[in-house]
């Protein structure tokens, strides 16, 4: 089924929509086509931000219609060989950081709402505990790693940052932040550039080497609401944060203390949802982020879709938005491969797969 496009008029972006088998529809997705998806036509975008080969978005040229794939993962085999599964931790465990081991692939570093940091392989082995509250009122919330420096940092649900080396060496431990962090990041460029992000409304930035307390960072970013995340580009230059309402921030290197860019977007949270965090595209000055739509929010239509939404970094133009009807849940969670040309959903208990090689192959 091909996208209806609105007149050439309307300067909004496309809605790239998987096909589905109508036989396969629930009652409610049987609603008249008009109230539930539409295709828009995209306006012109700026060049220079605009030539990714994945989004095709090379002059007025909007996404291409890609196909998604919804993979289970509960009974995924390799030959005679089971996939590698991790141990449960049960309920109120959830995990809620995640990073391969840059030095080793088979295992990843993991921090929880158990209480611990640690690294383990996918056995289920716990190689080292690298931070435990032992507590069950203290869990750490984010992580990050960095193999250049071999550190790993992490934070947790009352405003601490743990730094530490990949020994399990405790570097220090200090209150950073007076509620919850949300985020911590490393900078892709210069490891001893620290991000950290928290419901106390703050973004704050740090140099590592010259951290003595909870006023020695650089720079304080104040937004209006709790911030979700605060993630470097792929180059380093430029900071993109989620709050949990209705904004996106991109700033730079060259002014960190001043947005270049705000652009409104609805994703709001709640206590059972993941929280959203926007992206950023490995390769090309795009954002990628779900969209929770929301009533309040000031464009919000009827019906309107939970999209996953991509945007031109410089300018906050929404590029194209993907949509799969069969898995139409919140989109948490968006990454892209390092080549950039496969992006990852994540959505309830599916995975979304968005490839432009598997669009072409469908086309």
């Amino acid at each position: 089924m091909a996208p209806k496009k609105r007149p050439e008029t309307q300067k909004t972006s496309e809605i790239v929509l998987r096909p589905r088998n109508k036989r396969s529809r629930s009652p409610r997705e049987l609603e008249p086509e008009a109230k539930k998806l539409c295709a828009k036509g995209s306006g012109p975008s700026r060049r220079g931000d605009s030539d990714c080969l994945w989004a095709g978005l090379a002059g007025p040229q909007i996404l291409p219609p890609c196909r998604s794939i919804v993979r289970t993962l509960h009974q995924h085999k390799l030959g005679r060989a089971s996939w590698p599964s991790v141990q449960q931790i049960g309920a109120g465990g959830s995990i809620t950081g995640l990073k391969f081991n840059p030095l080793n692939t088979n295992q990843f570093y993991a921090s929880s709402m158990e209480g611990t940091t640690r690294l383990q392989d996918f056995k289920g082995n716990i190689l080292r505990v690298f931070a435990s509250s032992d507590t069950i009122n203290i869990w750490f919330c984010s992580l990050d790693v960095s193999a250049s420096s071999r550190m790993v940092v992490t934070g947790d649900n009352v405003g601490n940052v743990i730094l530490l080396n990949m020994d399990g060496k405790e570097l220090w431990n200090l209150r950073m932040h007076k509620k919850k962090v949300t985020h911590v990041a490393l900078n892709p460029s210069c490891d001893w550039f620290l991000a950290t992000a928290s419901v106390d409304q703050t973004v704050k930035i740090w140099d590592l080497r010259q951290v003595r307390g909870k006023a020695s960072f650089l720079y304080s970013l104040p937004h209006r609401h709790p911030v979700n995340a605060a993630c470097f580009s792929p180059d380093g230059a430029r900071l993109l944060t989620t709050d949990q309402k209705s904004e996106i921030r991109v700033y730079s290197a060259s002014q960190w203390d001043c947005p270049l860019g705000l652009i409104p977007h609805p994703h709001r949270h709640f206590q059972h949802l993941t929280p959203i965090k926007a992206a950023w595209h490995p390769r090309y000055n795009l954002i990628v982020v779900g969209r929770y739509p929301d009533p309040n929010f000031k464009s919000c239509t009827p019906y309107e879709l939970r999209t996953i939404d991509v945007f031109d970094g410089n300018s906050g133009k929404m590029m194209c938005q993907l949509y799969d009807p069969e898995s139409s849940g919140i989109s948490s969670l968006n990454e892209f491969n390092p080549m950039g040309d496969t992006l990852a959903s994540a959505m309830g208990y599916h995975i979304l797969i968005w490839s432009q090689e598997e669009a072409r192959t469908r086309k």
